[in-house]
């Protein structure tokens, strides 16, 4: 069970992160002036310690699974954001003219020419954000929760029950490889779709 909720956590979090951050990358590539107003609020977000915002989550959230996946979310965007935003940004330029003459729309640019671009930059930002999303997780059940891996860990800690917290890191440890297995599964198949 415990297991299970941190890892709907994690999973939620993180898609909600990635389908934000590539999201708001088109956005600000297509209208720089955006880009320029949002990025002190979004350095001051992520610059802040996670550590502090959990708390302000889970008053304004509650203690349920609602302020994990919103603060696994704000840790995945900005990785996810900067590296989908560099990869459309650093489109081979004969690939831009060839779209001009070939008159595509906004979204044909996008699917054909921008995406598969990006797509090393965005599974790297991607890969980082995965790593970041679990810490994120835990955090935020180390700070205030009734179930999930970080709660045993604060649990295991006030006990003193050193076999139990070993056993967690390590479950958190293979759960990351997992997610860092399954990203680089679809780099590869997406490359070769693209490729």
């Amino acid at each position: 069970m415990h297991i299970q909720v941190t890892l709907i956590e994690i999973i939620w979090g993180f898609l909600i992160g990635l389908v934000l951050g590539v999201f708001f990358a088109v956005v600000f590539a297509r209208v720089p002036f955006l880009e320029r107003i949002s990025t002190p609020i979004i350095l001051l977000l992520q610059t802040a310690p996670k550590i502090a915002i959990a708390p302000l989550l889970l008053l304004w959230l509650g203690l349920g699974a609602a302020p994990k996946i919103v603060l696994v979310a704000i840790v995945t965007f900005f990785p996810v954001m900067t590296a989908m935003l560099t990869g459309i940004k650093y489109v081979n330029k004969s690939y831009i003219d060839l779209a001009d003459v070939l008159k595509l729309s906004n979204w044909q640019r996008f699917w054909y020419i921008e995406f598969p671009s990006a797509i090393p930059t965005l599974f790297a930002g991607a890969t980082v954000a995965t790593t970041l999303a679990m810490t994120a997780a835990v955090i935020g059940e180390l700070m205030g929760a009734n179930k999930g891996i970080g709660f045993l860990l604060a649990t295991g800690q006030e006990d003193a029950d050193t076999a139990s917290v070993i056993a967690m890191v390590i479950l958190l440890s293979a759960i990351g490889w997992s997610f860092y297995a399954i990203l680089d599964h679809l780099r590869v198949r997406m490359e070769d779709r693209y490729s």
